[in-house]
């Protein structure tokens, strides 16, 4: 039997995820890629939520958020390495974000989309426009 979780991130994650921001179709710009700094502080800050999906030891995805003074949470990434997307990665990760965040006091989940997660977020029923750029909204 495979062995699988999702669970919170912890300080020896940091390396694993940056490595998976380092890749198409996440990696920013080769000049200017994600600081590791900024990788540290949405998994060690108090304010963030991280949580990672991993199997027999093997990190496949993660999903991070900030919470807002609002009492939402926006959701600065969905990623999951490229061999791992359309699968189940990406929804698992995202239902255990929104249990946690019920649990939490959470009101609502703010995410941004752009091509690679708009048909992800339309399944989980966020609401947006038709821009390119897109924003999308989940009341809980």
């Amino acid at each position: 039997m495979v062995s699988q979780s999702v669970r919170i991130a912890t300080e020896a994650d940091i390396d694993l995820i940056h490595n998976i921001l380092d890749m198409e179709p996440f990696k920013y710009n080769d000049e200017v890629p994600y600081e590791q700094s900024w990788i540290e502080q949405l998994v060690m800050n108090d304010r963030c939520l991280t949580l990672v999906y991993e199997t027999e030891g093997q990190l496949k995805g993660f999903i991070s958020g900030e919470k807002m003074v609002s009492g939402g949470i926006m959701i600065w990434f969905c990623a999951v390495k490229p061999e791992f997307q359309n699968s189940i990665v990406g929804i698992k990760l995202y239902h255990e974000f929104e249990k946690v965040c019920r649990k939490t006091g959470v009101k609502s989940i703010l995410a941004y989309g752009y091509k690679t997660s708009a048909d992800m977020l339309e399944r989980l029923n966020f609401y947006s426009n038709e821009m390119t750029y897109r924003e999308f909204y989940k009341p809980m």
